[in-house]
């Protein structure tokens, strides 16, 4: 009896750090998009009001209503206002190169092929109150690139960590 209650107590205390409040909440990424950060079924906690508090910044991973009953998870490319370009396989921010350390691995990978991981486009000036996003698998993401910029108001919160595989 007394090795159940310490079992149920580890796993309320696990449960209670995983959620400790109505604002975040545990999400399950579907497919490759956003690999290798976020591979199919891994776990991670999201916050649903950071942004109430925080400014968006680019780099952050944003789950977005996309649809109806679909959600998407993205990393955050370009703020309102700023203009996007990609050249080289290199992302330009109001005409200045802006490093993303996230993608170094990949890069690499697909300059030994002779490709680039993202393809020119741009320039383009994103529009206020939306943002740019794209999943970090390049090649295999359908993401601002298809549909868009994304209005702040599609926002559902912003990643905070990667949960252990179980």
């Amino acid at each position: 009896m007394k090795t159940l209650f310490l079992m149920l107590s580890f796993i309320f205390a696990s449960l209670s750090s995983i959620q400790p409040d109505q604002s975040t909440s545990i999400f399950v990424s579907e497919g490759e998009s956003m690999a290798p950060t976020l591979n199919s079924n891994d776990r991670f906690v999201a916050d649903k009001t950071y942004y109430d508090s925080h400014p968006m910044q680019r780099g952050d991973i944003v789950i977005f209503q996309a649809e109806k009953d679909r959600q998407y998870v993205k990393r955050v490319i370009a703020l309102p206002g700023e203009t996007l370009e990609y050249k080289d396989d290199i992302l330009y921010i109001n005409n200045k190169a802006v490093d993303e350390p996230y993608l170094a691995a990949a890069k690499n990978v697909a300059k030994k092929e002779n490709l680039y991981l993202t393809e020119d486009f741009g320039p383009i000036t994103i529009p206020q109150d939306t943002i740019f996003v794209i999943g970090d698998n390049r090649l295999n993401s359908l993401d601002s690139r298809m549909i868009g910029p994304i209005h702040v108001n599609q926002i559902v919160g912003k990643m905070l960590n990667k949960l252990p595989s179980h």
